[in-house]
């Protein structure tokens, strides 16, 4: 342990860490139940001496109140957009409809509200959630709307892991600003040579001594962490998606924008204050925030350099507290790639100018769909970085699980479910994943990287995922123009006008959810032209019809209901 102090002798502070006093980590409020408000608004904060700073927040004036969600449960979630520009609100590695999944197609113009609804499928970890609006996601997360969700379940419960939000299981939301030194307002776009944490500006935080759980969020626009723990009492339990099989102890890990990591500390026996520190000055060639990252440059003390994050000032354990590690947490379902319908590439190069950066040859375009998923389908996917310059890779919809590493064994905090994947200059990987429970011909999920000056610049793509059932790729569903469904959206009751000839029509309905099931069949009496459907019975979502008609032919039409 005492090598872990003499690390951190002699490291470089920005200036503007050097003249702040310490300050109490401020922990976000929670907000649980099933339905949730949430509101996205301009404000201002007060994080220097003088003017304050002009800020965006949810529910509150910057960052926003930590979701607290349980696997299983029917959530509601009506978000409020109070900003004068267009917005979204994406639920960044939760697994949910593409319609819910909140990326750019599902835009949140001001003064209006948009409450997309769902089941959580999601294991216990940690998870967050931000606009992304195409080509202002960078902006509107850098003045602060981003927000943390933790999601509980019964394998995690029953593991005895510290829990209590905000005693000793903390939320840690890592970010870096620039501030005009005149003004106080944020810089954008700037290299940023300030750090914080939950908001608060050169934090310490009081913890007891005995095991603490930690949750890091890297909710930086570019910036790399590489984050160092004291040697023997640290282990990471969890990634992006969820637990791993065992606890793994580390000194080090690299957290690049959008991932997450849990970790225990046991600080059990310790007398001294405990600096987290991020081993910048250790980081590979062209991780932003490196010695030889991109943007590096004179007079950035934190890029290229170690650097303090939070200072740990331990005190007495609490009245139960936690004071053990289980050996074992989980095991993992990893699908077989033996099983996988077809391996996919993703190339990523640069140009000439350095800039933009392309996913096989291509610039994100809103109207054009990269890849189609079939429903069910397992796939590989083969990633070469093939820039000067290290993307995080971020996937929508799924989870996936590390294969292969440069031809290689997969690094121990790379073998969890992973949603985020850091990839550095020359590298060559392979993941697994499996398209399953949701299909939408028409709402696409993205896959982007998470350096977010690089998403809005157009290194990214887009994929729906269809099910041949009720898509008519096998040519057994087609769409027909002759069918009236109104209202859709619809509350309750939807009408189904005919406009065939008696030959032609109708002869029976079924009723499929997004997760591809089949809930209902109802005849429908060809001699007639209009029919009522009840859907009294169902709760909100998106629905397909799959109509039967006299010919043999078979046609589909989405619904949602309200």
């Amino acid at each position: 342990m005492k090598r872990f102090f003499t690390l951190f002798t002699g490291l470089l502070l920005a200036q503007q860490l050097l003249s702040q006093q310490p300050n109490a980590l401020q922990i976000p409020d929670t907000l649980g139940g099933t339905t949730f408000s949430l509101t996205i608004a301009a404000d201002s904060t007060q994080f220097l001496a003088g003017a304050k700073t002009k800020t965006y927040g949810i529910n509150q004036a910057y960052l926003a109140p930590t979701l607290m969600l349980r696997n299983g449960e029917f959530i509601q979630l009506n978000v409020t957009n109070a900003l004068a520009d267009t917005s979204t609100m994406h639920w960044h590695g939760m697994h949910v409809a593409a319609a819910d999944d909140g990326g750019p197609h599902t835009p949140i113009a001001p003064g209006t509200t948009w409450s997309p609804d769902f089941t959580v499928l999601d294991e216990a970890s940690t998870y967050w959630y931000h606009p992304h609006l195409h080509e202002h996601t960078a902006e509107q997360v850098y003045y602060g709307a981003a927000g943390m969700i933790i999601v509980h379940d019964s394998v995690e419960n029953a593991l005895g892991l510290p829990h209590t939000y905000g005693v000793d299981d903390f939320p840690m939301i890592l970010q870096d600003k620039s501030f005009d030194s005149l003004s106080n307002q944020l810089v954008y776009e700037a290299i940023s040579d300030t750090m914080m944490i939950n908001g608060t500006l050169n934090p310490y935080l009081n913890v007891p001594g005995q095991v603490v759980r930690f949750r890091f969020l890297n909710a930086s626009n570019q910036r790399v962490y590489n984050i160092g723990f004291p040697s023997g009492v640290s282990f990471m339990i969890a990634g992006d998606g969820g637990l791993l099989e065992q606890p793994l102890p580390i000194t080090r890990i690299l957290l690049a924008p959008g991932e997450r990591v849990e970790v225990l500390i046991n600080f059990a026996g310790f007398t001294n204050n405990l600096p987290l520190v991020s081993f910048s000055s250790e980081m590979g060639q062209g991780i932003s925030g490196g010695p030889s990252g991109p943007g590096g440059g004179p007079g950035n003390a934190l890029d290229g350099n170690d650097f303090r994050l939070c200072e740990f000032r331990v005190g007495p354990p609490t009245a139960n507290p936690v004071t053990t590690i289980p050996a074992q947490l989980r095991a993992y379902q990893i699908p077989n790639p033996q099983n996988a319908a077809r391996t996919r590439v993703k190339n990523f190069t640069m140009a000439i100018s350095g800039f933009p950066y392309y996913i096989n040859g291509l610039t994100y375009d809103m109207g054009y769909i990269n890849d189609t998923m079939q429903l069910g389908d397992i796939e590989i996917w083969e990633v070469y970085n093939n820039t000067d310059v290290a993307h995080p890779l971020h996937i929508h919809d799924v989870q996936f699980h590390v294969i292969e590493f440069n031809g290689g064994f997969v690094p121990g905090h790379l073998r969890g479910r992973k949603d985020v994947l850091l990839t550095q200059p020359g590298d060559t990987i392979k993941f697994v994943t499996r398209f399953e429970d949701f299909a939408d011909e028409h709402t696409p999920y993205m896959y982007h990287c998470h350096n977010l000056f690089h998403e809005d610049g157009g290194m990214m793509g887009q994929f729906i995922v269809m099910d041949s059932v009720l898509s008519g790729e096998q040519g057994s569903v087609v769409e027909r123009t002759n069918l009236r469904f109104y209202p859709n959206p619809t509350n309750w009751k939807i009408s189904l006008d005919d406009m065939n000839d008696e030959a032609e029509r109708v002869t029976a309905v079924e009723i499929w959810d997004a997760q591809g099931r089949m809930l209902a069949t109802m005849d429908m009496e060809p001699s007639r032209r209009l029919h009522e459907i009840d859907l009294r019975a169902y709760p909100v979502g998106i629905y397909v019809f799959k109509m039967h008609h006299k010919s043999g032919e078979q046609s589909a039409r989405r619904i949602v209901k309200q």
